[in-house]
């Protein structure tokens, strides 16, 4: 009876699997969103492999685009919907080793939120079964995103804050090709954080780089003599690399807990880019008065504010709690792009920062959705 059991056990062995083998790599995902005419927005392609977990939710309903004109039925002017898109991992974070190689094609005139349901946690590695100390570095966890922007198509990539654990190791890549002279438009928040504070933790990984390059990606161009010729011309717009790895980085911080990067470029997100801009350069310098100190006692003189009084009104008020939070931020033009630097003692800090900004300014939340504001709720 054994011997008949065991030979049963073989055989089931033995059995060829009726499903077709994988051909994809552990961690790897690919998404491609398309147009159905005249204005649907489809995934054509909406694949992945663990760790890695893509999940599609409600989307961001815009209005139609072609209410009031025949010819936009064929060319609308923007999608009907905004799909919503979760980049997940199994588990909540990525463990020692692990790899993410993530590809997004957006077809023209499509648009997409990427967000997060919460901090992409890096573990730290586990210590060998027998308890010893090994000399070897921890294993490099990566995760690499590649993204292409076609014309008039659109991005918002806003994920929660990563949050390294202490003896991690952690690099990622984010690479965009945008068809900037076509009207493509990418908004990108990449921030990392300190590390588990609520367990004593601060900037004790082992190692963290981040790098974006923002590449400008035009279908065709003008020869010498001004006629068009078909082609494809890459220009590097932007490279913006951070490395968090120097010895005694605690005492290199100025007790920052969070830093981040905030990238905007293309007409869709130009306002919200100005937006950054002007209120960069409303901020109190060194030296000047702060005219906006005084107090107007007079209640004769007390009316009803006018549009650029409460925007001042906010903007005080907005500074007092960055002094409050400790946040610090500056904001830059580099061909086209603004990119905006900021850091803040703690997590929750920064993100009220940021929510206050893009709320305040309104076109992420039109745009995009309600979704892209997921990561400072």
């Amino acid at each position: 009876m054994a011997r008949r059991f065991m030979l049963a056990g073989a055989m089931a062995l033995a059995m060829p699997s009726p499903f077709p083998p994988s051909t994809s790599s552990p961690g790897t995902g690919t998404v491609k969103l398309t147009l159905r005419p005249p204005d649907q927005p489809v995934f054509e392609i909406l694949s992945f492999s663990y760790p890695l977990k893509l999940v599609v939710s409600a989307p961001h309903n815009l209005p139609h685009s072609y209410a009031n004109s025949v010819t936009c039925v064929t060319n609308p002017l923007h999608p009907s919907s905004v799909p919503l898109l979760f980049l997940l991992t199994y588990g909540g974070g990525l463990v020692s080793g692990d790899q993410i190689h993530l590809s997004i094609f957006l077809a023209p005139i499509t648009r997409l939120t990427i967000a997060s349901q919460g901090s992409t946690k890096i573990f730290k590695p586990s210590l060998p079964q027998d308890g010893s100390c090994s000399a070897q570095p921890p294993l490099l966890t990566r995760q690499d995103i590649r993204v292409v922007i076609a014309a008039r198509a659109a991005l918002w990539l806003g994920p929660d804050p990563c949050q390294p654990f202490a003896l991690s190791r952690y690099t990622q890549t984010q690479i965009f090709e945008v068809d900037i002279k076509g009207g493509g438009s990418l908004g990108l928040v990449d921030w990392v954080s300190e590390g588990r504070s609520a367990r004593g933790e601060r900037w004790e990984f082992e190692g963290w780089r981040g790098r974006n390059e923002i590449w400008d990606v035009s279908s065709s161009a003008n020869d010498e003599n001004g006629e068009e010729k078909r082609g494809t011309i890459k220009r590097l717009v932007l490279r913006d690399s951070l490395i968090l790895s120097a010895p005694n980085l605690p005492s290199r911080v100025d007790s920052l807990g969070i830093f981040g990067t905030i990238i905007l470029i293309g007409p869709l997100l130009s306002s919200l880019a100005t937006f950054f801009s002007e209120e960069f350069k409303a901020l109190p310098r060194i030296g000047a008065r702060d005219w906006n100190s005084h107090n107007n006692s007079n209640p004769a003189s007390r009316r009803v504010p006018t549009e650029v009084e409460r925007r001042e009104q906010w903007r005080q008020q907005r500074q007092e709690r960055e002094k409050k939070d400790g946040v610090l931020w500056t904001a830059a033009n580099v061909r086209g792009a603004v990119v905006v630097k900021f850091g803040a003692r703690e997590v929750e800090g920064a993100k009220v920062w940021f929510g206050e900004m893009v709320r305040q300014e309104g076109t992420v939340e039109r745009e995009f959705g309600s979704g892209a504001l997921m990561s400072v709720r």
